[in-house]
């Protein structure tokens, strides 16, 4: 009897061995599934990710073009602008033209999300403002720009170009004002 037992018991432990043995196959399959599809998934996102660049590189290129396109037909309402100059009633004209270039600009900006920086009048900011002359002024106190250099532009609340402005660097003395600070 012991023998038997002893044979049933070998025999448990070979099926018990032939079932681990399977289901550790079996596992490793399903390993090499998953992994498979991870290593798909990371290359599909890899492409996604280059397509996307791709992308954005060619809206902007479209949207350059689109501007492009705006500012060509300004050019040439210009050009008009310049031929009408020629003929006998050119001030009138060419002033009109002028006129016609400045609003068509002026919308073409406001719709892309351009605007001019405040200058004169206002503190100066150096976030927004350039300074190239710093200087008393008779009318503007400490800080205040009363010059503008150059206009400064924000793109879509982004400064595009900064101002350059002058500032005063407080009220001009004058000469009665300069005699009583000397006497008292």
């Amino acid at each position: 009897m012991s023998e038997k037992k002893s044979e049933t018991k070998s025999t448990k432990k070979k099926q018990k061995k032939l079932a681990l043995s399977q289901q550790n196959t079996k596992l490793k399959a399903e390993v090499e599934l998953y992994k498979d599809k991870w290593l798909r998934a990371a290359a599909e996102f890899e492409n996604f990710r280059r397509r996307n660049a791709k992308e954005k590189i060619e809206w902007i290129r479209i949207a350059n073009q689109t501007l492009l396109l705006e500012i060509v037909e300004v050019f040439e309402h210009l050009e008009l602008a310049i031929k009408s100059a020629n003929e006998k009633d050119s001030p009138k004209n060419f002033k009109k033209g002028i006129e016609i270039i400045h609003k068509q600009m002026k919308q073409i900006f406001e719709k892309e999300g351009l605007k001019k920086i405040e200058t004169v009048g206002q503190k100066f900011d150096p976030n927004f403002h350039e300074a190239i002359i710093f200087t008393e002024h008779k009318k503007y106190d400490e800080n205040i720009i009363f010059d503008n250099i150059r206009n400064g532009y924000l793109l879509n609340d982004k400064i595009l170009r900064h101002a350059r402005v002058a500032v005063s660097k407080g009220k001009k003395k004058t000469k009665k004002a300069i005699k009583e600070n000397k006497n008292g």
